[in-house]
């Protein structure tokens, strides 16, 4: 039988998509969840899969063309529910398990997965197998060959890099960034944090505690004393849409790119919620396996520095977004109370607004803020009603 797959909807706002790459050929059969084809929107670079086994018999449109969301993409001749007998095909190739991401990598190396030998689960290929595919053909100079020139490597942007470039290029073009830097006490927070680890070591009905499920947490009710940073700026109709909910966008620093998974309500999840669900989506990105419903929505971002490193920062505010708050490592530090030298627990921050919809004073006030909290995270008890 034959079905007609259609371009999904597949982002808030997206009204098409253009094909990067198919990857099967007309004529060949597919297993169902097999990735057909890759699409960029203005948010992503996605493979769509095929919703069941068949043989693809029409592919409608070529690599570069921009499909509206509705329109058939290919049709597929769809497996019988209990197919009759054929005669085995001689050297069809059984397909290699691997997710999309490392597929993905395979082709941008220009490396056929089917040649790599997999040492994952099940013989699953992993992204360590291909990068060691690839190093290991990489052509050496013959013995006694002396190379003057240091070697140049050159690549093109991968499809993901292409949208973030994208992406971040028209926001540091059309908004007017301006970058607040402030310093914040988190001796309260860092105290009540191991106190908690204390408190839970041991119970595994318990999520792990991480400080960015707290630092979300602090941020979402910090978002409902300054609403105008949980926003977004209509660059067409020149209007600010504020948003009673906050739907908090996680800067994931993923192995194919950033990407910013969504926690949607977060100002309704607890900190035990925020932490599992923060965890879920991060492992989701670091696969490759993030959805398009699971990217979408975001109406402030957080981008948490504090792993890697640095002091500070000017983060790129997301579009259509005012503002985007990058969170660096919580540090003992020399600092002066009561006119005496002494440690304590302090976190860098680095808030960009759009200028145009907020003023630097806003900004001053929304970390104070946040600073109350991290300070002494007692404070959101006595606001519960």
């Amino acid at each position: 039988m034959a079905v007609k797959f259609c371009l999904p909807d597949i982002g808030e706002g997206v009204t098409e998509a253009e094909i990067i790459r198919w990857l099967v050929k007309e004529g060949e059969r597919i297993e169902e969840n097999q990735p057909v084809l890759e699409v960029q929107t203005d948010k992503a670079v996605v493979e769509l899969p095929a919703p069941a086994g068949g043989k693809i018999m029409n592919l409608k449109w070529t690599e570069g063309q921009v499909v509206p969301v509705g329109e058939v993409l290919y049709e597929m001749e769809e497996d019988e529910t209990a197919p009759s007998p054929v005669a085995p095909q001689k050297n069809k190739k059984k397909r290699v398990l691997a997710t999309p991401s490392t597929r993905r990598l395979a082709r941008e190396h220009g490396v056929d997965i089917n040649e790599i030998k997999g040492t994952g689960e099940h013989g699953r290929v992993t992204k360590e197998d291909v990068l060691r595919h690839v190093n290991q053909n990489k052509e050496s100079p013959a013995p006694g060959i002396f190379l003057p020139k240091a070697e140049v490597v050159e690549e093109d942007l991968s499809p993901t890099r292409r949208v973030i470039g994208d992406r971040l290029l028209y926001s540091v073009t059309r908004k007017p960034h301006a970058t607040h830097f402030d310093e914040l006490s988190v001796d309260g927070l860092v105290r009540w944090y191991e106190q908690q680890k204390q408190a839970s070591a041991g119970d595994p009905s318990v999520p792990k505690l991480t400080y960015m499920a707290v630092l979300a947490k602090l941020v979402a009710v910090t978002l409902k004393h300054h609403p105008r940073f949980n926003a977004h700026y209509d660059e067409e109709t020149q209007r600010i849409r504020q948003f009673s909910s906050i739907s908090l966008g996680m800067a994931v620093d993923a192995p194919g790119g950033l990407v910013v998974p969504v926690i949607q309500q977060a100002e309704q999840k607890s900190i035990d919620q925020l932490a599992e669900e923060i965890g879920r989506l991060t492992r989701l990105a670091r696969e490759g396996k993030l959805s398009p419903g699971q990217m979408k929505g975001s109406t402030f971002t957080i981008s948490n520095a504090g792993a890697l490193g640095g002091e500070w920062a000017t983060p790129i505010i997301q579009p259509p977004e005012v503002a985007i708050l990058a969170l660096h490592r919580i540090a003992e530090k020399p600092v002066v109370e009561h006119h005496q030298l002494t440690v304590g627990w302090r976190m860098n921050v680095s808030l960009s607004f759009d200028h145009r919809v907020l003023d630097g004073a806003d900004a001053i006030r929304f970390t104070q803020t946040l600073g109350e909290y991290t300070r002494d995270p007692g404070k959101l008890l006595r606001e519960m009603v």
